[in-house]
């Protein structure tokens, strides 16, 4: 293999590289709050409700945080599944939790999204190719000359959209606040992702707070 084609590889790699590492944390939960008196509390049952306008995006937020959360052990239930209309207020929340022996509610509200827009200056990216004997390119002005280019990035500009929800935990029984995440989720990729990445930096937040194992 060509010193070119060397150096073009290994270009290549670092770049799929940072687009590979920028893809694994893509959840920041900036702010995190426990009831001190609570924080001992069971997450054995929780009904879990997602508060949009989209029943669609309701239902799947709430499958797919349920399914997330049975991977810690905790028994979880899909509130469209006891409450089914869009319509339903604190009332028919409790008494569905309350009938289905839940001890907590975990309702998360979608806030919106930002947008940042980010200027990405090009590059050219050089080799030297290698000069052999004792000739004359082994002045400066020789060796400058085998300088080639490599490759050439164009300056761009991209949008950086992030997604923010809020996410909190009540105690079914006294209707009392237990715990409550900030999260906001960087979009790289499907709103499918979008949502896996959230729900993962939220139960990683109810871990760290001891609320589940």
């Amino acid at each position: 293999m060509s010193r070119a084609k060397q150096l073009s590889l290994q270009l290549f790699l670092v770049i799929v590289g940072a687009l590979v590492l920028s893809g694994c944390n893509n959840t920041e939960i900036t702010y995190s709050y426990v009831h001190p008196d609570l924080a001992g509390q069971d997450l054995s049952g929780v009904l879990v409700v997602a508060v949009t306008q989209q029943q669609k995006a309701r239902v799947k937020f709430e499958d797919d945080f349920i399914r997330s959360l049975a991977r810690y052990g905790v028994r979880a239930v899909a509130s469209h599944t006891l409450v089914p209309r869009d319509d339903a207020v604190a009332d028919d929340i409790i008494a569905a939790a309350t009938s289905a022996d839940l001890d907590t509610i975990l309702v998360t509200r979608y806030i919106g999204k930002s947008a940042e827009e980010i200027y990405h200056p090009g590059a050219v990216y050089y080799g030297v190719a290698p000069v052999y004997g004792g000739s004359h390119y082994n002045r400066f002005g020789g060796y400058y000359a085998h300088a080639y280019e490599v490759a050439y990035q164009q300056p761009v500009w991209t949008a950086n959209v992030t997604h923010t929800l809020i996410s909190d935990l009540y105690v079914t029984s006294t209707r009392e606040h237990l715990w409550q995440a900030v999260s906001e989720t960087l979009q790289a990729g499907s709103t499918e992702q979008v949502r896996d990445d959230a729900i993962q930096g939220l139960i990683g937040n109810l871990r760290e707070q001891g609320l589940i194992n």
